[in-house]
């Protein structure tokens, strides 16, 4: 029998193989496309920055210290800011509750060494449309750059600069979340909003459980919604509010398999080259909760129960589709993150494919409108969290001759043990069982997708 793990393998091969004929790519000059940064440039990338209020306070701890001096080291930093800076005193939004820092914030992001972050997530819409607004007043008051989110479609897909010594940086960024953009059709004016990167979502089933499935579709045939009775053919059922597909002869466990809206696939691969076209370098990122794995040591969104579990087994199948596709179209970097925790990384024609860089500011415990008395929070430890969503990293890519040289990967660790509220979520570098723990792990993750990394001292380093 065929495992899930086996034509997870097969389908990677078979969208390499498309994508290694550039499928996505349109005919451009070459050299419009070319990496152009100097010779030693450097980008520091984290992953998701949930902050609450600044972070002054911390700047006395080693840990937290170090960790600011790598984020302003290097010639550009990045990262996915998650939720918004509100000022609660004033707000008078649609909406309300969910992640919500400081607006001071952005200063203490940009001070903290900050270029461009993304903005397309899950929590983007937590207080509305006027929370969108008021973060980029904040954000714009700052002077941090963002991506990803607009007053129009083109403006929420178009990329963004920000211009280092070293060379010209921008940033595409997107989300399968809403509250999306769209274009204008007709008379109608299309909206802004964060610039969408949809996936459908497949129930892949076994041959042998198809006739059960059959069988509820035949009992409920309306429960498709909308009075409509949707796909129902031998290879397809929709059922449930959802999509089933018979799986390959022989496979013998259930996965998921997802599609992206060709629409905008084309549309983020447009803006990702005429993007790179402005720039010296640019990145692409991505916020996404799927996940390929349906059982089997997993809880929720791909976290592991425990930190051995093959964690790529949670990386859908359409992101290695997306991040190649980016970078045929010009991309240096693809920087992925939702899922709480890392994944591996690949390498792919000398150029970075980060598919989960975790959580780096975690303060969702505190993060919101505050004055309540009784933050929502699971009081610990212990607590129902996982150690692994405390532990991330900052990975600092180094180019030379347009050509990745080097990425140092430096452990990062979120306080999970910490009961104070003032101090947990905010990271440091990983004292060093931790930051072994952390590496091996990423060793281990990044294996099967061809990636060495080399552990020197308490720091991952991958040579090309």
């Amino acid at each position: 029998m065929i495992s899930k793990r086996a034509s997870y393998l097969s389908l990677s091969i078979v969208f390499s193989a498309l994508l290694g004929a550039n499928s996505f790519a349109q005919d451009v000059n070459p050299d419009e496309l070319a990496t152009t940064v100097d010779d030693g440039f450097t980008i520091a990338v984290v992953g998701d920055i949930i902050i609450a209020y600044p972070l002054d306070h911390m700047m006395s701890d080693p840990g937290f210290r170090a960790i600011v001096e790598l984020t302003q080291g290097a010639d550009a930093t990045t990262g996915n800011l998650e939720g918004n800076l509100i000022d609660g005193r004033n707000f008078r939004g649609s909406a309300g509750g969910g992640f919500a820092g400081d607006p001071k914030a952005a200063e203490w992001v940009k001070e903290m060494g900050f270029d461009i972050v993304s903005r397309p997530n899950n929590h983007a819409n937590d207080l509305g449309p006027e929370g969108l607004l008021e973060t980029s007043r904040h954000l714009d008051r700052a002077g941090l750059q963002y991506a990803g989110y607009g007053d129009s479609y083109w403006a929420a897909r178009a990329a963004r600069f920000y211009s280092s010594p070293g060379g010209r940086v921008g940033m595409v960024a997107v989300s399968d979340h809403n509250p999306r953009a769209q274009p204008a059709r007709g008379e109608w004016p299309g909206t802004g909003g964060i610039a969408p990167l949809r996936v459908t979502r497949y129930f892949m089933l076994p041959e042998e459980d198809w006739d059960a499935l059959q069988t509820l579709r035949d009992h409920f045939p309306n429960g498709t919604g909308f009075y409509a009775r949707g796909a129902n053919t031998d290879s397809q059922i929709s059922f449930i509010g959802n999509e089933f597909r018979k799986a390959s002869r022989g496979i013998s466990e259930p996965y998921y398999h997802y599609e992206m809206n060709q629409q905008d696939l084309t549309d983020t691969l447009a803006s990702v080259r005429e993007g790179k076209m402005k720039s010296d370098f640019i990145t692409v990122a991505i916020h996404a909760h799927h996940f390929l794995q349906t059982t089997g040591g997993y809880r929720g969104e791909g976290i592991p129960e425990a930190e051995h579990i093959d964690t790529n087994s949670s990386i859908a199948d359409y992101l290695p589709e997306f991040a190649k596709a980016a970078i045929d179209n010009g991309a240096d970097l693809f920087q992925g993150t939702g899922v709480h925790a890392l994944r591996g990384i690949e390498i792919y024609n000398n150029r970075p494919i980060f598919y989960g860089l975790g959580e780096f500011i975690r303060q969702m415990d505190v993060s919101g409108l505050a004055g309540r008395g009784d933050p929502q929070r699971s009081v610990g430890p212990p607590n129902a969290e996982f150690p692994v969503k405390f532990e991330s990293i900052i990975a600092i890519n180094e180019y030379a001759g347009g050509k990745l040289k080097e990425v140092r990967i430096h452990p990062v660790e979120a306080r999970y043990d910490e009961t104070k509220l003032a101090q947990r979520g905010i990271p440091r570098i990983a004292p060093p069982e931790i930051a072994q723990r952390i590496l091996r792990r990423l060793q281990e993750l990044s294996a099967p997708l061809g990636t060495d990394i080399q552990i020197e001292g308490n720091i991952g380093v991958i040579r090309p």
